[in-house]
Order: C-alpha cells, then structure tokens, then sequence
C-alpha cells in the first residue's frame, strides 16, 4: 500500500521492530534510506513515535495509577514505568537520529563578521559596532576611520569612511555611499557590490568601489584580478581588468579605462579661538610639489587641497609647502608657538594601503625663495631628488601621528624646536614643509590633503605664537 511517496506497509514493520529493539543493522539502513528520500516518511515515522509514546503516558497516568488491586499487582506494575522509560528514551534517541538525515533549510540571522576597525566613529548604524560582533542584514554607517568586515562566503570588505553600507548576505552587500575595498578569494566568487548606479561582479579579486552621490556616480577600480560592471538601467556589462576603471551613472557606464584619480573634499570647521596674548598667523602663501601621472599625462593638481604622499615610486610623491609672514613677529617676546592644519578627504588612494600615518614638520633654513603657483618639483628649494629633502637644509620641528583611515579632523605641533625656529626667522619669513614619513603598503596608497588658505571652508594652516605682555 503507497502512502503518499513512501510505501507504509514497508516502514511499519521497521517501526515496530526500533520499539520492541529487534531493528538489526540491515533494517537500521533501510529506514535511514526512507527517511532520507521523503518528507512523508518521516512526517509519518515522528506521529507514530510520538503517539506511541503519548498511549503509554495516558495508560500510566491513568488506570494504572489509579487502581491498585493488590500489592502483589502494584508490584508487577511499578516495573512498568522502567519499561516506559525505556521506550522514551528510545524514542528520543531514534528522533534524535532522524534529524540527523532531516534535510532542511538551516536558517541564520548573521552571515558576516565585524572583524576590526581603526579609528572608528560609528554613525547611528542599526547593526552592532563591537569588533567580533556578528552581523545579519541591515547598514552600517561609518563616519571616520576604517572598518574590516568578513563575510561567511570568504568575502573581506574594509570600509573607508566616510561610508554607508547595507549588508544583504554572506555573497552580497549594498554600498550608498563612500569607498570599499574588497578582497575575494575562490570561495566568496561572484560576490556583488551593489550601489544606486551599478552592480560589481567579482571574479576573484582586490578591487574597490567608491560612491558620489553628490555627483550621482559609482566608481570601480580593479587592483588586480577581473571585475564586471552591470549597468541596471541599460544592461549594459563592462569588463575590468587589474589596473583599470570605469565609471557609472543612472543613465550610463563608461568603457574600461587606465585607472586615474580625481579630488574631493568636504568639512567645515571654524578658525581657532585664542586669547589676547596670542597672535594667529595663516599661510600668506602655501602649494604642494609632487604630480600623479596616468599613462605620462598630469591628473589635474587640487587648488584647495595641499596634498602629501610617501610612496614606493618617488614619482608620486607629494610634500607641501607653507610662507609665513614674520615681519611684524618679535623674537625676544615670543614664548610659545602651535602649528595646526585641517585635514579633509582628497578622493586619492585608499586608506586601506597606509597603516597608521606619521608626519614630520620641517623649517626651511635657507632664504631660497619660492612661489606657490610655480613651484614644482624641478625648481623646489632644499630638495635633493624629486621631493626629497636635503636634511643639511631643514631642520625637523614636531610630529604628529593621524590613524589609519581618518581624513579629516584637526592636528597640530608644538614645543621648543618649533618656538626656536620660530624666533630665527623673526623679522622676516618662514617656510614650513609638510611630508609623510610613513611609506604606502601599495602604490595605490591613500594622498592625504589638508586646506589651503584657498580653502572654501576650512581654515588655512596657521601658526599661533603666545607673546610676552611686556616687550623686552
């Protein structure tokens, strides 16, 4: 007799056999084969279980509780229970073994791992924040350093902030807006990026996506490996290769292209307050020396930005330069000093290829002249080969440390070695260097950039000098 897909007339003589414990090893195989190819089966196998189980409850909850004959019937009866209790467990353990051959759908609510983060200042994110914490669907908003995320598939996505981000599952996730980087191996192929304007398809690569919605476009850049881009709205697919871009709007997607950079930059914070016996000086003129060149052509230098860079091609390098006005400062008064800037996101590189970033501030110790819309690598003072310093000819001042993928905020130098220089040059002008002594993992290393005195919003780079109230 069929019983749906299963024939009933087969597994009822294995059940009776598993409850009076004669099932041998040849029917154990046969049952476990049933249950294995039909749901029915063992939708069947578990009610006659659980019946059988509930009749031997009610029989000794009922009449055998509640009419006892005779002692010598209470006693042949008080060996029941162990007899039940023995059909229990049995029944518990055959049910046990059946949800080992149960094919279902395993259920999970995480798919992905918050595995670090540097920096981090976390945005009003309705996922956990903690490094380790496990995280299932739902956006993560990172408002300044860097976070590390790993996927179940294998994926590695590190987020750049500022970045919005919705994770879907362990193969798929949505960027709104700000940069990731993902790192995918064989496991996790065909992992997708998803943004307003596209949808990035890896095959077993590094690539990163960045996402403007200022200017309604995605951007990928393939390091190494192949990508494809889909363009939702068209169909459009573009293939990318290490080493190569494209962009995409709502409307269209560009062919693959020699990867190049562009700026941006964004922040606004207010000048420095100081007391009466400070005087503040900003920049009368500032530049940075050092191009990026995409295939020998010049990628357009930021007016606004001053960009610094230590790279593993020389080429690419960037240091800045900054004029201070002293003529009006006097040596003998002066008796305290702070050097600031304001940092701001460049759009350069990617923070995930410089580790915790230190600077070195110099002070030029020749008068060699310089204008900051001519200066260039080939006519800069005390350089000795393309950006690099002739240390006989500036002297360092103060360092400061900016943690790995923080691109905004405010840092500064004071102290002695600042003041004293400071004094020398009283009376006339100064001129401050800023480079990164901290080398890029990659050449495709992050720029840092800081506000000109060009600067739409931010304040110019400036000094403070506390001054005596009584000149000398």
């Amino acid at each position: 007799m069929k019983h749906q897909d299963f024939d009933q007339a087969s597994l009822l003589p294995l059940i009776s056999e598993i409850l009076d414990g004669s099932l041998d090893d040849a029917g154990r195989e046969a049952l476990n084969s049933m249950l294995r190819e039909s749901e029915a089966a063992r939708q069947f196998f578990r009610d006659h279980m659980e019946l059988h189980a509930s009749l031997h409850l009610d029989y000794n909850a009922g009449e055998v509780t509640q009419f006892l004959p005779s002692p010598k019937t209470q006693q042949k009866i008080s060996r029941f229970p162990s007899h039940l209790t023995m059909v229990l467990a049995a029944a518990a353990c055959i049910a046990l073994l059946v949800s080992l051959f149960w094919p279902r759908k395993i259920e999970t609510s995480s798919f992905a791992t918050l595995e670090s983060s540097s920096a981090a200042r976390w945005d009003s994110s309705d996922l956990p924040t903690r490094n380790g914490a496990r995280l299932g669907k739902g956006t993560l908003r990172l408002a300044e350093g860097l976070a590390t995320l790993r996927f179940d598939s294998g994926a590695q996505v590190i987020l750049e902030a500022p970045v919005s981000m919705t994770i879907v599952d362990a193969m798929s996730c949505m960027l709104g807006s700000g940069i990731a980087v993902a790192d995918i191996p064989q496991s996790a192929l065909g992992f997708r990026i998803a943004t307003p304007s596209a949808n990035v398809v890896d095959y077993g690569t590094r690539f990163s996506v960045k996402v403007d919605l200022t200017a309604g476009r995605t951007q990928t850049h393939v390091i190494k490996g192949l990508v494809e881009v889909e363009h939702p709205a068209t169909g459009a697919v573009v293939a990318l290769k290490a080493g190569q871009m494209n962009s995409a709007d709502k409307s269209s997607v560009s062919e693959a292209r020699e990867w190049s950079m562009d700026s941006s930059w964004s922040g606004s914070v207010g000048p420095a307050m100081r007391a009466q016996d400070w005087t503040v000086l900003e920049t009368n003129k500032d530049a940075y020396i050092g191009d990026a060149m995409n295939n020998g052509v010049r990628v357009p230098r930021s007016e606004t930005l001053l960009l610094v860079k230590r790279s593993t091609n020389p080429h690419v390098e960037r240091k800045a330069y900054l004029g201070f006005d002293l003529t009006a400062m006097n040596a003998d008064r002066m008796e305290e000093a702070e050097f600031t800037m304001h940092f701001a996101p460049t759009g350069l590189g990617l923070a995930s290829d410089v580790p915790d970033a230190t600077f070195i501030v110099y002070g030029m110790l020749t008068n060699e002249p310089w204008d900051e819309k001519s200066i260039r690598v080939g006519n800069a003072p005390v350089t000795v080969q393309f950006t690099r310093l002739d240390k006989k000819k500036v002297r360092e001042l103060g360092r400061f440390q900016v943690k790995q993928g923080v691109q905004s905020g405010e840092f500064s130098i004071k102290g002695e070695a600042l003041v004293g220089f400071l004094r020398e040059r009283a009376g006339s002008s100064a001129t401050l260097i800023v480079a990164r002594d901290t080398l890029e993992t990659q050449v495709t290393g992050l720029v840092h950039g800081f506000a000109s005195r060009r600067h739409p919003t931010l304040p110019a780079p400036m000094l403070a000098i506390r001054n005596s109230v009584a000149a000398k």
